[in-house]
């Protein structure tokens, strides 16, 4: 157990320092530091190291709100590092061979495969950092660092640079597993993406997930990362609200709990079903929801869900409408729905168009 937030230790010979107990989220393995922080956007690791995604720059105060919650579990906290609830390599190691192990799905054993020979080089570019840091904070106490001090943070710095580069040849790369064409013809896929992706509203919908109260809630997309895997472009990363990211690459779906616990599904298996949904069809308590709704609201809760039809309380019945009804109708605002049945996973946007298009560059894809 760890008690103390430093530990004094030997970096190199006639040199100690103090070195923090925290883990350091870093961007190894990631890209370039330069591209990653700037041309990108800040990155922000989720749960665990090559799992993450950029910051968009977004006007939206919900947004804006919901990066800095993100940012705020990677500080480092003194209980959290006692309890042992911080990350740790070697734990994160263990579960991965477990979970390679049990696996029969030949696209996951690739990717735990993968991320389990990152890991331990993860491990040292990550206890580099740290021990940087520490060398640092000397130059903070005296003003200035020797000359010795800084030969020694150099050669970090360069097994940290060696590191980086040999992590290339370990990584899970989508170039790899697609010929050049097609991952061009994707990424008309991963365009579209970031169109819905800067939607002013997006909701995921329960209904489908047994033992949960029916209910919606604002989601938000991304372009991320998960468990190291290189691709030319970023990867689409949407939530859920319970908890899950979904990773879409070119061949496969990835429906991830964490780093370890994550299904895959084959695109070809996966059906994308988009549709228009008019706000007059919907329920007041919904039409509520998406009207003048406060900022800080993102959680509403339906007890009597099925009795409103299938969908998001979307009544189905038009029968007794009118001609003239059913004219006016078409110039309602409407929400777009798109609906992935083999995975149950059911989402809304307030941009219908960029839904649309995001619905008719998937399938076309496929």
């Amino acid at each position: 157990m760890k008690l103390f937030e430093k530990s004094r230790k030997t970096v190199a010979k006639g040199l100690t320092v103090w070195v923090s107990n925290h883990y350091c989220p870093t961007l190894f393995g990631i890209r370039g530091h330069y591209e990653s922080s700037y041309k990108s956007g800040q990155y922000v690791e989720c749960g665990s190291p090559g799992t993450g995604f950029f910051i968009r720059t977004s006007s939206s105060h919900s947004y804006k709100s919901f990066c800095a919650a993100e940012k705020a579990k990677l500080s480092q906290k003194y209980w959290d590092m006692v309890r042992g609830k911080e990350f740790s390599f070697d734990k994160e190691i263990t579960r991965a061979n477990e979970a390679l192990r049990a696996t029969d799905n030949e696209i996951k054993a690739r990717i735990l495969e993968a991320y389990v020979n990152v890991l331990p080089l993860a491990k040292e570019a990550e206890e580099g950092e740290r021990i940087i840091a520490g060398i640092k904070e000397l130059g903070h106490k005296r003003h200035k660092l020797t000359t010795y001090q800084t030969h020694v943070m150099s050669s970090y710095k360069s097994r940290i640079a060696r590191l980086g580069h040999d992590v290339r040849d370990i990584q899970l790369s989508i170039p790899k597993l697609c010929s050049e064409e097609r991952y061009n013809k994707f990424a008309e896929v991963v365009i579209a993406f970031t169109e819905v992706a800067s939607s002013h509203r997006i909701w995921h919908s329960k209904d489908s997930y047994e033992g949960l109260d029916s209910a919606f809630e604002q989601v938000y997309f991304d372009l991320g990362i998960f468990n190291f895997i290189q691709a030319p472009l970023m990867t689409p990363m949407m939530r859920d609200s319970v908890g899950q990211y979904h990773f879409l690459y070119p061949d496969f779906w990835v429906a991830s709990r964490s780093a370890t616990d994550f299904d895959v599904y084959d695109l070809k298996d996966l059906t994308f079903l988009f549709r228009e949904v008019p706000y007059e069809m919907i329920s007041n308590m919904v039409l509520s929801s998406y009207a003048d709704m406060n900022e800080s609201s993102s959680v509403h809760h339906h007890r009597n869900y099925e009795q409103f039809g299938s969908g998001l309380l979307v009544s189905q019945d038009t029968s007794a409408a009118t001609e003239m009804e059913k004219e006016n109708r078409l110039r309602e605002r409407v929400v777009g729905e798109l609906y992935i049945p083999e995975i149950k996973l059911r989402y809304y946007v307030r941009d219908v168009k960029a839904l649309k298009r995001f619905a008719t560059a998937l399938n076309g894809y496929k």
